[in-house]
């Protein structure tokens, strides 16, 4: 039996000018979108107007983390360079990772659950944590080493207690504890499009058929097909209790339940 559950939360104000390719959710479910012009936008819900954030000299950013709406990091990899912005989408810091002395090749980037960063180092394959100051309070042991890695990560997601390294290539995952510790490998299948909503990996494969995982398992847990009604979504997380996805141009985030299993 399938069942299908829509539910729109509307926000104040007129539909978005551009485009939504990516929306991210805060703890609290408030929503943030990435538009087709590199602009960052949220609603403001006291005024007509979206607190916006947007630098024409940095292009479109390659990371965002909302899990602190109070200090939002947003990563520009080409120039290394991490943003910091305030709830209203005002810049509070500019990180240079390029020059930190400590680094020698930043790669993938992801905020630590102490409001620190982790920085995968792509010259000597470790993983690090820098604090608020840019010191390396936590590291790894050389991964390429240790773990036989041949490429670095493509991604970094962080839960309250682990770490996870992302290989597209490869199809797996590394899981970490939050110290940096290595704990297994999770194989992950052939995925076109994947997606992290801490704590929930959601993967949709070339197929449309969907899974799920969450660092307490060992492997991934198939979900089924993708909905007719989300094939022409341009992202997809996993909350839950179902999909959430946004309209390519309204302001409503869209809740659509998992099938129902007999």
């Amino acid at each position: 039996m399938r069942w299908i559950l829509l539910l729109l939360l509307a926000w104040p104000g007129s539909r978005l000018p551009a485009q939504v390719v990516d929306f991210f959710l805060d703890p609290v479910g408030k929503p943030y979108y990435l538009l087709a012009d590199d602009r960052f936008v949220t609603a403001n819900r006291l005024g007509d107007t979206d607190y916006s954030w947007y630098d024409s000299s940095l292009g479109s950013p390659d990371y965002i983390d909302v899990t602190n709406p109070f200090q939002i990091l947003v990563y520009y990899r080409e120039y290394g360079t991490v943003v910091v912005l305030d709830r209203t989408l005002s810049e509070l810091d500019r990180i240079d990772l390029f020059a930190n002395e400590l680094l020698q090749q930043p790669g993938a980037i992801a905020r630590s659950y102490d409001d620190g960063m982790w920085v995968f180092d792509s010259w000597n394959y470790r993983l690090v944590r820098l604090d608020a100051e840019g010191r390396i309070n936590q590291q790894t042991n050389n991964l390429r080493l240790e773990l036989g890695l041949a490429s670095a990560p493509d991604a970094i997601f962080v839960d309250r207690n682990a770490v996870m390294l992302y290989f597209a290539g490869e199809g797996r995952l590394a899981v970490f504890t939050n110290y940096g510790q290595f704990r297994h490998w999770v194989a992950v299948p052939p995925t076109a499009r994947l997606s992290w909503n801490a704590p929930r990996l959601l993967g949709i494969g070339p197929d449309r058929e969907t899974w799920l995982w969450s660092p307490e398992l060992r492997q991934v847990a198939p979900v089924g097909p993708l909905p007719e009604t989300l094939s022409a979504a341009q992202r997809i997380l996993a909350g839950p209790k179902g999909f959430l996805s946004v309209g390519p141009t309204a302001r409503e985030l869209r809740a659509t339940a998992f099938e129902e299993k007999n």
